[in-house]
């Protein structure tokens, strides 16, 4: 009987738990945190640390993941593997969100820094928000931000650029730090850009050009990989979706690619039946990271086909990209990064007018819409060095490749050289930091694009920076840099030209951030600028310039961070005035030379358009509350203001179709939002976007596009008491987008599926004359991490 019993005693004792204990601390500080809370992945188990940082958990024996996540910090998670009975110490570093002023940069100074500190407006993407919203290029994700707009591909900052026919940008774009803007276009090829390994993208608004160079003048874009973390990663997203049928106000349908191409024809008879395809959306990516040992490797890739709301506007295109690198030693590293595309669009210039499907069908007077096809690779290698004495060498270098085959004799190759060596000298002991290099670039083209009486064409540059940074009582950051630039392109002589930069950061209080900044920027015209010639049907054209001088500028900016922390609310707005002055500013103006025109009876050629400027204003807020352990809810808004003027309005005004002085292709108002909630793995976001009429644009596109005139005649506030006088007469455009999604796990794996509904009013509206942009659209999106 006593065994029975003992038997029975011994069958109802449960199994032995592992024991997880341990301390969460600040990981820049080292302070304990208390109220962090630690999740079970897979059950519902956690617990939070106390006053003193401390944690208790048992587990049950075998592999787990731990969720450890406290408002305004990284959420991190980490495997453990125990036994039963066995008690394991941990200590857990959670490093702050950049809404915690701490985000890591490298942009604006070339080595890591606190964004809080920075001397100049610069703003961080993250990945997070550009899944969410199934942003899979880089510019649908950089529009995002407050002050940036994307035109036919080209971005602008502040309205420091206006519509330059794709060529010219007073933008840099970076990848990894290296310029990627198309060499002889100086356009971004934005669907070439790896995204599906983005670790942030860091966006400088104001001139730049003391470290970046000629088309830096107006800012810089940098999107940065993410590098391997302890744990490895493997992420696979898939999406799908399509366009409703567009309206216009009065409920008139385009739906285009339910017409007969009979129909089509008689509105343009270049259209061809295979085309005729409804508007879609889908497409794959895969993102891998992962440490072998000593080597850091990253594979990505991105296969897209799409077809918008446009007729013959599409994209198909497959993308594979690494990054490679080997970490000899803590202070020696090397590798090499890349990425190959191919694919193939289609594209046409200009709508065929304002009613009905014609707005969404190429012009007849343009002829046949232009389809590319193109190979795009980059190759990058690189090495670090750095010794005991703070002193860091760098050598970085991209082969960046680009064949583009059009019809219309609109193709372009080109292969475009970088080298860069970069020297840094740290001295801790004064908490000054000085960066100085050499930058050499090559570039040959082979175009028929350009007309020249050449085959080929050549550029190259040379130049030397130096900039020197300096912390002073541990609140006072000052920065001060310079470069020397020289250029030179086929058929001109080279030009060289100094510019400077200055900027400091006061931190008056811990969350209380004061910045000014002086910059100058520099830009050398790109070959396509100097000599595209082409055809945009029979009678216009667009012409070359070979005669086209640089531009110079400055930039100005006065600026305040303030954060705010109250419980489980942080929040931190940004405030800042700015004033940007050009010389000689390269713009695509009219023009009815006979001695250009050649057969077309007008065109549009790079001209130097005089001096201009541009005042303007930016506020912006972000914030996020941790309502509880299972609720959380971030958001941000943005506004920018903008005063853009020539300084020589006499000069332009006869070409201008405003009546008072405002620059062209520009928006005086635009607003961004964005709202997410989530609970307990249900997840909801809204965000919007407003851009105010476009003023000003060429007098000669009213004529020249069908309908342009009475769509901006629709847009009138009050057509019986119009003034032409008077701003603030049109109406502006307010797009709202939303989305909703769910996450679970299943083991140790993470799944979400999400829905994004874009342009939800389903708003007619356009960002450039004589283009719509997207109706409601709606897409179903499947994310998959190992």
């Amino acid at each position: 009987m006593p065994m029975i019993l003992l038997f029975c005693l011994w069958n109802h004792v449960p199994a032995q738990k592992a024991v997880i204990q341990g301390f969460v601390t600040d990981a820049s500080d080292h302070k304990f945190l208390m109220g962090v809370n630690i999740m079970e992945k897979g059950s519902s188990g956690g617990t939070s640390t106390d006053e003193n940082g401390y944690f208790h958990l048992e587990l049950e024996p075998g592999p787990q993941i731990l969720e450890f996540s406290y408002l305004g910090y990284e959420t991190q998670r980490k495997t453990i593997v125990a036994s039963a009975d066995e008690v394991i110490e941990i200590k857990i570093e959670l490093r702050e969100k950049g809404s915690l002023l701490t985000t890591v940069v490298v942009t604006a100074s070339k080595f890591e820094k606190k964004i809080g500190e920075e001397t100049v407006s610069l703003d961080v993407i993250r990945p997070a928000m550009i899944e969410s919203q199934n942003l899979t290029t880089v510019d649908k994700a950089i529009e995002q931000d407050p002050g940036v707009t994307i035109i036919d591909r080209q971005v602008n900052i502040r309205g420091g650029a206006g519509y330059s026919y794709g060529a010219g940008s007073r933008v840099q774009v970076l990848l990894d730090g290296l310029p990627i803007l198309q060499a002889d276009a100086g356009l971004p090829n934005w669907s070439s850009i790896p995204l599906e390994n983005v670790g942030q993208i860091e966006i400088i608004k104001g001139a730049s050009s003391a470290l970046y160079g000629s088309s830096a003048m107006n800012g810089i874009v940098n999107v940065r990989t993410a590098y391997p973390t302890e744990q490895p990663v493997t992420k696979i997203s898939v999406w799908g979706g399509a366009y409703v049928i567009p309206k216009d106000e009065s409920g008139q349908k385009s739906d285009w690619w339910n017409r007969t191409i009979e129909e089509l024809r008689d509105h343009n008879q270049h259209l061809d039946r295979k085309y005729l395809k409804r508007p879609y959306d889908a497409g794959v990516s895969m993102a891998h990271r992962q440490k072998i040992g000593k080597l850091d490797l990253v594979v990505g890739g991105q296969a897209v086909s799409n077809q918008d709301q446009k007729y013959f506007s599409f994209e198909r295109y497959g993308r594979m990209s690494t990054q490679i690198r080997y970490r000899r030693s803590e202070n020696f590293h090397f590798g090499i990064n890349g990425f190959i595309q191919g694919g193939e669009s289609g594209s046409f210039f200009l709508w065929n007018g304002n009613e009905g499907i014609d707005k969404y069908l190429p012009a007849r007077i343009t002829g046949i819409p232009t389809k590319t096809k193109n190979l795009r690779i980059a190759l990058d290698p690189y090495f670090t060095f750095q010794n005991e004495e703070g002193n860091t060498h760098k050598f970085l270098s991209r082969w960046y490749k680009t064949d583009n085959h059009s019809n219309n004799d609109q193709g372009n190759f080109s292969n475009y050289f970088y080298g860069e060596y970069q020297y840094q000298k740290n001295w801790e002991a004064v908490d000054l930091t000085l960066t100085t290099g050499l930058v050499g670039t090559r570039v040959n083209v082979k175009a028929p694009l350009y007309d020249t009486g050449d085959d080929r064409l050549f550029g190259r540059s040379f130049a030397v920076y130096i900039q020197a940074e300096k912390n002073i009582f541990e609140k006072l950051n000052l920065s001060v840099g310079a470069r020397l630039e020289n250029h030179w392109i086929t058929g001109g002589n080279a030009e060289t030209k100094p510019v400077i930069r200055a900027g400091m950061n006061y931190q008056a209080a811990e969350y209380t951030f004061i910045r000014a900044s002086f910059g100058q920027g520099f830009r050398f015209p790109t070959i396509a600028e100097k000599f595209i010639n082409t055809s945009l049907g029979k009678e216009m054209g667009i012409v070359p310039n070979p005669s086209l001088n640089s531009e110079s500028g400055i930039s100005a900016e006065l600026g305040l961070k303030q954060g705010f922390r109250w419980r489980n609310l942080f929040a931190f707005a940004d405030v800042a005035g700015f004033y940007n002055r050009y010389v000689n500013m390269m713009e695509f103006n009219p023009t009815n030379d006979p001695s250009v025109l050649g057969d077309f009876n007008f065109g549009f050629q790079s001209q130097n358009v005089g001096n201009t400027q541009i005042l303007g204003a930016e506020i912006s807020l972000q914030g996020e509350i941790q309502v509880s352990e299972k609720m959380h809810s971030s958001g941000w808004i943005g506004y920018t203001f903008l005063i853009p003027t020539y300084l020589d309005w006499e000069k332009v005004r006869g070409e201008s179709s405003s009546a008072y002085n405002v620059l062209k292709y520009r928006f005086r108002h635009t607003f961004t939002g964005s709202w997410d909630f989530d609970l307990s793995g249900w997840s909801a976001g809204l965000s919007a976007k407003y851009f105010s009429f476009m003023e000003n644009i060429d007098r000669t596109f009213i004529s020249f596009i069908p309908g342009l005139l009475d769509y901006r005649n629709d847009r009138k506030k009050d057509p019986l008491h119009f003034d032409p006088e008077k701003k603030g007469q049109y109406h502006g455009d307010f797009i709202l987008d939303l989305r909703a999604g769910y996450t679970f796990f299943v083991g140790n794996n993470q799944y979400k599926i999400s829905t994004i509904v874009k342009n939800l009013m389903n708003r007619e509206y356009s960002l450039r004359p004589g283009m719509i942009e997207s109706p409601l659209s709606y897409t179903f999106r499947l994310d998959f991490r190992f």
